[in-house]
């Protein structure tokens, strides 16, 4: 049980959010036509996905674009998880907050407040072997890169109707 709740309290740190973003936030910018970066609310709307493994599981490079992220969930009769995204949004609110205020003191993400953008730093020094972050860890950034990707592809209310998500 031990090893269960060190796992859970690790996962719901807002600095592990804040790194997710980070990635969210640098795969929009490397896959967005122009290079632009994400309004701040996109960011609102990718964290609850991103913090939970049943959202998270089916992103892949294998699909093709956020709306076969959607048709995964239909195929599987699995709507219900789709549907909890908006409910997953308002609950963590403060989770991505949080998660936003230290990236942004960290230096990971830089708040462009006439636009409402969040853009990433793209130099990071890379931590060495002994501080190197854990492989799932990895893995999840890699996803948050695909999902930023997939959201640079479409306006903020085409992200919100194909996720089922009140504006």
């Amino acid at each position: 049980m031990g090893k269960l709740y060190e796992e859970a309290r690790l996962w719901n740190t807002p600095s592990v959010g804040a790194y997710l973003l980070w990635k969210f936030t640098s795969g929009y910018c490397d896959t967005h036509p122009t290079g632009d970066a994400p309004v701040a609310l996109l960011h609102f709307i990718a964290m609850p996905i991103l913090s939970s493994k049943r959202l998270l599981e089916p992103i892949s490079n294998r699909r093709a674009n956020l709306q076969s992220y959607v048709r995964s969930f239909e195929s599987k009769q699995d709507t219900d998880v789709l549907f909890s995204i908006h409910d997953r949004i308002k609950r963590s609110l403060d989770y991505t907050m949080t998660a936003i205020d230290i990236a942004i003191s960290t230096g990971l993400l830089f708040w462009d407040i006439e636009s409402g953008k969040l853009y990433s730093r793209k130099e990071i020094k890379r931590p060495q072997k002994i501080n190197a972050l854990k492989t799932s860890f990895v893995r999840n950034g890699k996803k948050a890169e695909i999902l930023g990707g997939w959201f640079s592809e479409h306006s903020i209310s085409t992200v919100a109707t194909y996720l089922k998500v009140v504006l």
